[in-house]
């Protein structure tokens, strides 16, 4: 059989575009030549990153002029891996957006939009958690530990208010918890029920303690479609556009963060050498 894969391309584009969702490299700039102000952060990552490869002595065959440090190298590691997990999103939100179309409302099963929208929320929370290293690595020089990284955050934002950037430091503390809806849910599908069978399953058992404790079946129980009341109060069509929305949001607050973030990199690495 044969898929017209430029044509599925092109409907999963148009899906991401219609809600917002463009790719992580069309940020930054106007034109080949303007800088885009509402995202100078993207053109400022490109133009002066925390670390400059030089690619004329690998052409020249010479040494370098100088070796990165460790805090450079892991800033640019983390700024690299953020592009990296955005596009991963992306195109899974994509995905998640094209199988959204066939999404029965009373369907147990794991759908195509289950599987891709939960590898995009994961590369959702991992793209944040790059931000927050990247901060915390930037003020700190330090990588941060694993057991107190919001303790580590607030102490980037107090070192970032004492250079003078409290509004940036304000900004960033805002847009962390502004992005607190997608752990969440993060964090319920990977560490409490990821897909409708289990949820499925949840309500089956609850029915069955409920009637054993009482010694009576209850007519809300709905004991001929128990699956079925699940999914009406679970994983209804309006559930699954309000799970879309939710990864649309969060791609587009995520993109907004990584500017501030490498905005606030450049300007407190601009601060430290006067």
């Amino acid at each position: 059989m044969t898929v017209d894969l430029h044509a599925l391309r092109n409907t999963i584009e148009e899906l991401l575009c219609s809600r917002g969702v463009f790719d992580i490299d069309a940020f930054g700039w106007l034109n080949e030549e303007e800088v885009d102000p509402e995202f100078v952060g993207y053109a400022m990552w490109a133009q002066s990153p925390p670390y400059a490869h030089d690619f004329d002595g690998w052409q020249n065959n010479t040494p370098p002029a100088r070796a990165p440090t460790e805090t450079e190298q892991q800033q640019m590691e983390l700024g690299h891996d953020f592009f990296g997990l955005m596009k991963t999103a992306r195109h899974f939100i994509g995905h998640a957006l094209l199988h959204k179309l066939a999404v029965l409302p009373l369907d147990i099963e794991p759908s195509s939009f289950d599987f891709n929208a939960f590898a995009a929320l994961v590369a959702l929370t991992a793209a944040t958690d790059r931000l927050s290293d990247f901060i915390i690595v930037t003020t700190l020089r330090r990588m941060p530990d694993r057991n107190a990284k919001k303790r580590e955050r607030n102490e980037a934002y107090g070192k970032l208010r004492a250079s003078g950037l409290g509004v940036e430091a304000d900004a960033l503390q805002e847009s962390f918890k502004a992005i607190l809806k997608a752990r969440e849910a993060r964090n319920e599908v990977v560490h409490g029920l990821a897909t409708p069978p289990a949820h499925a399953e949840r309500f089956l058992i609850a029915a069955e303690r409920k009637a054993f404790e009482e010694k009576r079946w209850h007519a809300a129980d709905n004991r001929q479609a128990p699956s079925g009341d699940v999914i009406h109060k679970n994983e209804g069509l309006a559930d699954v556009e309000a799970r879309a929305k939710l990864l649309c949001d969060c791609y587009v607050k995520l993109v907004k963060m990584g500017d501030l973030t490498f905005r606030t990199e450049h300007d407190w690495r601009q601060r430290q050498q006067t």
